[in-house]
C-alpha cells in the first residue's frame, strides 16, 4: 500500500486550489501529496466569475476584470459602482494549465489519473480506493459529491442551470468596461431567469442564460432564449458563436456533512456552494486558505465554520421564496439592487456582512413575504 501525507480526491477547482496553496507548507515540512482525478483537465469547460477586493493566489489567470457592473429588469435599471470590489473572470482552461505547470513537476506532488471508488477513515488513517488499489494518508480531501438522500418535506432543492455562448459581432456592441451582472429581461416562464453579459472586447462577449428551477431545460430551450436575448436586448442580428458552455449548480438548504473523521470535503461536495445563489469560487478559496493556515499553525487541517450559521437561514428563506414563487425572483433582486448599494449587496452575498448591515438590507425588501417564508421554513422543520 502506497502511503502519502495527504490525498486530494478530485482535481477540479477546489482540489487544485488546495494543492496549489499547500505547496509552501509541503516544502517546509517535506510532506507528500497525491492528487487524483478520473479525467485529464485540459479543456475550457467552464467559467468562474467572482468579486474580490484584493488580488489572490490565482490573479495570474484572471482573464478579464471589470470595475463597473449593471443590473436590469422590467422594474429597474441600475449602474453599479462596486468599489472597493472588482468583478473577475477566470476561464477553467487557463486555470488547469496554470496549476498543471506548478503541480505536475513538483517533487512532493504525485498526479494520478484514476477512478476514485471510495474514501474512508479507519483509526488514525484515511484511505482512498483508486481503480481497485488502496492508498493511505493522514487526511483525504475530497471534492467528489456525497450521496445524500433528499428530504423535500424539510428542505428546498433547486438547480441553477445555464447555457453560455461567447459570441463575436460584426459591429461594436459591448462596453468592455462594464459587465451585466443580471438582466431579467427574458421570459420567466421556466423559472426565475436572467442573462449576464461579460464583454471581452467591443465585438466579443460571454452571454449566459441562467435559470433557477427544479429541472433543466432542453438544449433547444436554452438556444431559443439566448437567440432571443441577443436579438431583442443586444439588438444584434449578425454574430458568430465562438465557444459554448453548459453547467448545473445545486441550490439547496439541505445540510451537508463537511467532514467524516479524516476525510474532509471540498467545494460543492463540502457545502461551499452558496445555497441561494450558486456562487462557489470565492468560498472555495476561503476554505482552502483556511485549511492551509490551520495546517501551518497546528499541523492538522480541522477548521471551524467559515461563516456564521445565520447565513444558512438567509439562504433557506430565499430558496423558499424562489421555490414557491410567492415573489418572482425578478422582484426580489430588483428591489434589492434598487434600494441598496452594490458594495453592501456583494458583502452580504459573500457572507461577510454584520448583523446591523443585514437588518438595514432586509428592511428594504418585501418584509411581509420574507417573514412568511421564515415562518413556513420553520414550520417545515418542526413538522418533519
Amino acid at each position: 500500500m502506497e502511503q502519502f501525507d495527504y490525498i486530494i480526491a478530485g482535481a477540479g477547482c477546489s482540489g487544485r486550489s488546495l494543492a496549489t496553496r499547500m505547496l509552501p507548507y509541503l516544502e517546509a515540512t517535506n510532506k507528500r501529496l497525491l492528487l487524483v482525478d478520473q479525467a485529464e483537465k485540459k479543456t475550457n469547460d467552464k467559467t468562474w466569475c467572482f468579486w474580490e477586493k484584493n488580488a489572490d493566489l490565482f490573479e495570474p489567470v484572471v482573464f478579464k476584470t471589470w470595475n463597473q457592473l449593471s443590473f436590469a429588469s422590467s422594474l429597474t435599471n441600475k449602474n453599479l459602482d462596486i468599489h472597493p470590489y472588482q468583478y473577475k473572470m477566470i476561464r477553467s482552461g487557463d486555470f488547469y494549465a496554470y496549476t498543471d505547470k506548478i503541480l505536475t513537476p513538483h517533487p512532493l506532488v504525485t498526479c494520478l489519473q484514476g477512478n476514485v471508488e471510495k474514501s474512508y477513515s479507519e483509526k488514525d488513517r484515511a484511505y482512498v480506493l483508486i481503480d481497485g488499489v488502496v492508498y493511505s494518508a493522514d487526511y483525504v480531501f475530497s471534492s467528489i459529491p456525497q450521496i445524500q438522500e433528499k428530504k423535500p418535506d424539510r428542505y428546498h432543492y433547486l438547480l441553477q442551470h445555464f447555457e453560455g455562448w461567447i459570441i463575436e459581432t460584426e459591429n461594436p456592441t459591448f462596453d468592455p468596461e462594464c459587465a451585466t451582472l443580471m438582466d431579467f429581461n427574458t421570459s420567466q416562464q421556466a423559472g426565475s431567469s436572467f442573462v449576464y453579459v461579460l464583454p471581452l472586447s467591443p465585438n466579443q462577449a460571454l452571454v449566459e442564460y441562467t435559470v433557477f428551477s427544479e429541472q433543466e431545460l432542453t438544449k433547444e430551450a436554452y438556444s431559443i432564449a439566448l437567440k432571443q436575448y441577443i436579438r431583442e436586448q443586444l439588438q444584434c442580428e449578425h454574430y458568430s458563436i465562438k465557444e459554448q458552455e453548459h453547467g448545473v449548480i445545486p441550490m439547496s438548504d439541505h445540510p451537508i456533512r463537511k467532514q467524516q473523521a479524516r476525510v474532509i470535503y471540498l467545494g460543492t461536495a463540502g457545502g461551499f456552494t452558496k445555497g441561494s445563489t450558486g456562487y462557489t469560487f470565492r468560498f472555495i478559496q476561503k476554505h482552502t486558505a483556511a485549511i492551509v493556515k490551520q495546517l501551518i499553525n497546528s499541523g492538522n487541517p480541522n477548521i471551524s465554520a467559515l461563516s456564521a450559521s445565520r447565513f444558512n437561514l438567509y439562504d433557506a428563506i430565499l430558496l423558499n421564496l424562489l421555490s414557491t414563487g410567492h415573489i418572482p425572483g425578478e422582484e426580489i433582486f430588483s428591489r434589492m439592487f434598487k434600494k441598496n448599494s452594490a458594495m453592501k449587496i456583494l458583502k452580504f452575498l459573500d457572507n461577510e456582512s454584520s448583523i446591523a448591515e443585514e437588518i438595514q438590507l432586509f428592511l428594504t425588501l418585501q418584509k411581509q413575504e420574507f417573514a412568511m417564508a421564515l415562518f413556513n421554513r420553520t414550520m417545515k422543520l418542526i413538522r418533519n
